[in-house]
């Protein structure tokens, strides 16, 4: 059975690259202090088509992503379906491509890794790497929800620290979770 990520959990990293062969490492955005949001869709869903032409994300992009003077978003599609690949047009709702200003990454591996259940699943993903299911929102209320991600209060806060795969105790010894 397939269910979401649960929000306010971790995000998982991922690489993609996208269709103009640039390569995009989301933890090196979240790092780098942007927000990150992903429309995760298949070519063949006419709900996300719709939402596509809403230009939702392309607005998003245009006055708060790359170039701009805030500067503060990143905005990714992950083509989500591993049937689809990029030479599949006879079952898309149309050129998805064409007015895209944001990278569109076509790797089922990211959607898998995110544990994606429906299309679309859009995700806001915090700089502290919390990553929550905002819906088919608007421009302006995707740039508001922008305002929701917590920002580190100390330089110990373990937001700011890397994931590890097991606790380590004083002695760097693998220690015990009580359950």
């Amino acid at each position: 059975a397939f269910s979401q990520l649960p929000d306010n959990s971790i995000a998982p990293d991922w690489t993609g690259t996208d269709l103009n062969g640039n390569s995009h490492h989301l933890y090196a955005y979240l790092d780098s202090g942007y927000t990150v949001f992903l429309d995760v869709s298949a070519t063949w869903c006419q709900p996300c088509w719709n939402y596509h032409n809403s230009h939702a994300f392309a607005n998003l992009y245009n006055q708060y992503g790359p170039g701009t003077t805030e500067n503060k978003v990143r905005l990714f599609m992950i083509e989500g379906d591993p049937t689809t690949t990029v030479q599949a047009t006879s079952n898309s709702w149309g050129n998805w491509v064409a007015g895209t200003p944001y990278p569109i990454i076509d790797d089922a591996n990211i959607a898998d890794d995110l544990d994606i259940g429906y299309f679309p699943t859009i995700y806001k993903i915090c700089p502290n790497r919390i990553i929550t299911e905002v819906g088919q929102l608007t421009t302006s209320q995707l740039w508001n929800s922008v305002s929701s991600c917590k920002n580190a209060e100390h330089p110990t806060d373990a937001a700011l620290l890397p994931l590890v795969d097991k606790l380590r105790g004083c002695a760097n010894r693998p220690m015990d979770l009580v359950t």
